[in-house]
């Protein structure tokens, strides 16, 4: 495996990953009684991630690759911009 399809698939797992957390300390918490739609975005997500693990298997590493990029280039975007106000703690006054 390729750097380009890690770095995508890495996004999209800690994305998932994230998601979970969100959705198990709902339910241990019950502070939240409908979390319907992020339990079926991070099934959705877990079966692309799953899907494009089958695509790289069989051989279709270039499609696998650009389906894996899909949702990891919005989410490293955020993820460069949560990082940029940690670092830089902008005043918004």
């Amino acid at each position: 495996m390729t750097w380009k399809f890690l770095l995508p698939i890495i996004a999209d797992c800690l994305a998932i990953l994230i998601a979970l957390y969100f959705l198990i300390t709902d339910a241990l918490r019950q502070s939240s009684s409908s979390n319907g739609m992020l339990s079926l975005v991070t099934f959705g997500m877990c079966c692309w991630v799953g899907l494009c693990f089958y695509l790289h298997h069989i051989g279709k590493i270039t499609l696998a690759t650009s389906l894996a990029w899909i949702p990891a280039i919005p989410l490293l975007g955020y993820g460069l911009l949560v990082l940029l106000m940690v670092i830089l703690k902008p005043d918004f006054k």
